[in-house]
């Protein structure tokens, strides 16, 4: 397969893997004649794998039931550049020196380099379901005239083959929605087929494409308008992260309404409210874990959490393990 989801080596090695989608998971069976089927099952969980292969690309739905917290690996065979669309779940995608935060409910376009691994969190009881199409390359130079940001991220790829080139996730809409119904539920057969999926991938490329353009030129005014109140409301979430952030209030404050406030700190900083307020925590908790010996429960507290147990689940799910054992990793370099 071109696109291959790996486990950690010990929970390979135990792994059973089947090629047909079993009876509890009939609901996400692609019903299209020569779909792969890898279904791998352990006591970690299952992570099932369906792919239609076609003339210019593939279709591929990844559906992961963890029963552990997981981190699984996405290597390529070849350089690539896919539409990914987040159906369910959320999860963050890790690779050298950076990362991307995946939602439900976003899609968007990112290349990926057959030289580099990229790594997928998961938490224990929280199923993951995404779809990868491969987007034509031929078509997406044809489109870089009408999109400033698509131009840029080629140039950017093509000069260096760089594994952190993407353009922003941002909400499906209910046109993509339907155009991937109709993906998902398609009868052809043959070179039919095949032109079918390549145009309906075009037209879900074209409407990403677009909504992310109409989005960016919005986001970009209002950053002019308002950057001086932006600028000072990050400083104020970099100075005391632990602070409650209500956005609601905040938009009202600038004259925003939510949605702007959120779209236009997304395109400045590259992320939601939300996910940066919780780097910016983590970011504390990691500097007090190492520099000072107080308790869990206290650092908890200082960054702003009151529950201690959801602090470690959330820090375990972005670094990898417990704040006990980040401090005994790293404490004894300071």
């Amino acid at each position: 397969m071109p696109i291959e989801f790996r486990l950690p080596g010990p929970l390979a090695r135990e792994a059973v893997v089947t090629h047909a989608v079993p009876a509890r998971y009939r609901k996400l069976r692609l019903p299209v004649d020569d779909t792969v089927v890898y279904c791998t099952s352990g006591k970690w969980g299952t992570l099932l794998q369906q792919e239609v292969q076609l003339t210019d690309g593939f279709y591929c739905e990844l559906y992961i039931e963890p029963a552990e917290d997981l981190t699984i690996t996405l290597a390529v065979a070849r350089p690539l550049i896919i539409v990914h669309t987040v159906m369910s779940g959320s999860t963050r995608m890790t690779y050298p020196a950076s990362h991307i935060q995946l939602q439900a409910g976003k899609i968007g376009l990112q290349y990926l380099s057959s030289d580099v691994e990229y790594s997928i969190r998961l938490t224990a009881g929280e199923p993951f379901r995404s779809i990868y199409l491969q987007a034509p390359v031929a078509m997406l130079q044809e489109l870089t005239g009408a999109y400033p940001q698509l131009h840029e991220m080629l140039q950017a790829v093509a000069a260096n083959s760089t594994y952190a080139a993407h353009l922003p996730y941002i909400r499906l809409n209910s046109a993509v929605r339907t155009e991937m119904g109709k993906m998902r539920c398609c009868s052809l057969t043959g070179q039919v087929r095949n032109q079918y999926y390549s145009n309906r991938i075009s037209d879900i490329v074209i409407s990403y494409l677009d909504s992310m353009h109409r989005i960016t030129l919005q986001d970009s005014r209002l950053i002019l308008l308002h950057e001086k109140e932006i600028d000072e409301f990050i400083e104020r979430v970099d100075k005391c992260p632990e602070e409650h952030v209500n956005v609601e209030q905040r938009a009202h404050a600038l004259g925003l309404t939510e949605r702007a406030l959120e779209n236009a700190f997304k395109l400045k900083l590259g992320s939601t409210v939300k996910i940066y307020v919780l780097q910016q925590r983590l970011e504390k908790a990691k500097q007090l874990l190492v520099e000072t010996m107080r308790s869990i429960t206290d650092i908890a507290m200082e960054v702003g959490y009151s529950d201690p147990s959801y602090f470690i689940r959330i820090f375990k799910q972005s670094e990898g393990v417990t704040p006990g054992r980040y401090r005994s990793d790293h404490s004894a370099t300071v």
